[in-house]
């Protein structure tokens, strides 16, 4: 190793400037992050960098043994230059130290243990790599604070050393991990304002004497979170009273208040301005029943539901509801009021399916264009799986919805009229190298013996905002002898789209929808394309949309949506 001292005078500069040459990226960095005096300034004094200097050798040192370079020769060349010094380092790293031997035993109660064992066998560490000390240690680090997430606390190294040897540059690994033995959930204690004891151990994920995992308590504390009645809940070991091997818990639950009213507004080009206006009673009694009712009203649009919600004996993942509502539809091509009361009973499956199982009575006065209107009582029984798999974002890059309802309304159990449907959502969000294609198709079908005494609600339509897009609302479908639209049993619609981000909250898309709905197997598809503009909201995108209709001389169309994709 050699070392040169030359210094000068010029302008000044702002920054003092270290160099390395030589060696592989992951060794120059390695220096680089060691040098004490990579922190000095400009106007540090001569002796002081001469100082920092004698220390940097043993710094590289260090530094390049950490990433396995035991051989290393290097020269060092400080400079002061425009008022500020300047430091070369010349490395020539010699032969890397490689891993000859590598041996990560667990012994104890977690021998058995599932996790212990694929970290044993996939240490992310393996024979013929590269000594890194930084590996080893993180390593080792796993080893210990998975011990503390599974309950071995009285865990403890056997052997924990690196054996190099400079002379053929190779090094042996030999970690032995001792767990002793495993400790359980002891009392869980519930500390709470709110609700019964009962209706909250009913959240419980775990039992006393249960194998302590953290993992557990963290769901445990999602699961009282996600419940809508506390605003912020936690469940902590705790470790100072730890006995017969048994970790004590604790869950503590801040309620959240016991009524929330809301309101706000939307705007679509289908339904126009629209006001929005909520109320919740989260906790009518200590069993959490609650009370939920919303209205949304435009100038063609109303729906209000009031719906009374019961958690069963799994609070987290099924209730019963009971409920009542009101829907109100009026456009150029129909007219339909529906008053509706119904219960469901909602599961959600461990596989992240949910399952809607319901009974509505519907009573309904609807019309098409200038018919009278036409009153139907249905009682529909009704089954709904869906499943949503999301990355969570405002603008996700990834993700899936698939929707599937069936539901029909047999004259024996006292409906005005006999139907079968079935009607299927599917959307698909896929990331591309640039940008993202968004894929959405809906399906519907129903059997009927006389299709012009179903509803309107029932009827299928197409075009629209979330349909054929530079069509208008519900303008597609089967139409009387007058060219009159009036709804069919058969619906198949589909889109590709693709968007890309032009700023951070901004992107552009383009897009193809097609579809129609009709009452055969012929649904005459309408086409069309179109460009649009998209500002990446907290709550989703809000979405402007031009779209050329390519049937039915039908010319351009403006949408304006606002919402998640998914």
């Amino acid at each position: 190793m050699t070392l040169a001292l030359s210094l000068n005078s010029a302008w000044a500069e702002t920054n003092p400037e270290i160099s390395i040459a030589g060696g592989p990226v992951t060794l120059r960095d390695n220096i680089r992050q060691y040098l004490t005096i990579a922190d000095e300034k400009c106007s540090s004094p001569l002796w002081r960098l001469q100082s920092l200097l004698g220390e940097a050798d043993q710094e590289i040192d260090l530094a390049a043994q950490a990433v396995g370079y035991y051989q290393l020769t290097f020269t060092t060349k400080l400079t002061q230059n425009n008022n500020c010094w300047q430091l070369h380092i010349d490395l020539t790293p010699g032969e890397a130290v490689k891993i000859s031997d590598l041996r990560v035993l667990v012994n104890g109660d977690g021998e058995d243990d599932a996790i212990f064992q694929q970290l044993a066998q996939t240490p992310n560490i393996k024979v013929g790599d590269t000594l890194n000390h930084g590996r080893y240690e993180s390593l080792k680090n796993r080893i210990l604070t998975m011990a503390s997430s599974r309950g071995y606390y009285d865990g403890h190294f056997e052997v924990a050393k690196i054996l190099v040897n400079t002379g053929n540059n190779t090094a042996a690994i030999d970690l032995i991990y001792t767990t002793g033995r495993r400790y359980r959930f002891g009392e869980i204690r519930i500390s709470h304002n709110i609700l019964s004891e009962d209706f909250l151990r009913r959240y419980l994920n775990i039992s006393r004497g249960d194998y302590y995992d953290t993992d557990k308590l963290l769901e445990l504390k999602n699961l009282y979170n996600a419940s809508n009645y506390f605003n912020v809940a936690t469940a902590s070991p705790d470790i100072q009273n730890i006995t017969n091997y048994e970790v004590p818990i604790d869950v503590v639950l801040e309620e959240r208040k016991r009524r929330a009213y809301s309101y706000g507004a939307g705007i679509a080009t289908d339904t126009g301005p629209r006001l929005l206006l909520g109320f919740e009673d989260r906790y009518v009694n200590d069993s959490g029943h609650s009370i939920k009712a919303d209205l949304s009203d435009s100038k063609i649009k109303t729906n209000a539901l009031l719906s009374y919600n019961i958690p069963l004996q799994q609070p987290s993942y099924e209730f019963l509801k009971f409920y009542t509502g009101y829907d109100r539809e009026e456009i150029d091509i129909s007219d339909s009021r529906k008053k509706t009361l119904g219960t469901s009973y909602t599961y959600y499956q461990n596989n992240h399916w949910l399952h809607t199982y319901a009974i509505d009575i519907e009573n309904e006065a609807s019309r098409v264009n200038d018919d009278d209107f036409k009153y139907t009582h249905l009682l529909i029984p009704s089954v709904t799986f869906s499943r949503t798999q999301t990355d969570g974002q405002p603008y996700p890059l990834a993700g899936w919805r698939l929707l599937g309802k069936l539901s029909g309304s047999p004259k024996t159990l006292g409906s005005d009229l006999s139907f079968l449907q079935f009607y299927a959502q599917a959307k698909y969000i896929y990331s591309l190298p640039v940008g993202r294609l968004l894929l959405r198709t809906e399906l519907g079908t129903t059997k009927t013996d006389d299709i012009d005494q179903l509803p309107v609600s029932k009827r299928y339509f197409a075009g629209g905002d979330a349909s054929v897009r530079g069509y208008a609302y519900k303008s597609l479908g089967p139409a009387d002898s007058a060219g009159n639209i009036i709804g069919g049993n058969n619906l198949l619609v589909s889109s590709i789209e693709y968007d890309y981000l032009i700023l951070p909250k901004w992107a552009l898309a383009t897009f193809y929808d097609v579809g129609n709905a009709a009452d055969n197997l012929n649904l005459k598809p309408r086409h069309s394309a179109g460009i649009g503009v998209r500002w990446i909201s907290p709550i989703g995108p809000v979405r402007v949309d031009i779209a050329h209709a390519f049937d039915d001389d039908k010319g351009w169309g403006i949408h304006l949506t606002m919402g998640p994709d998914l």
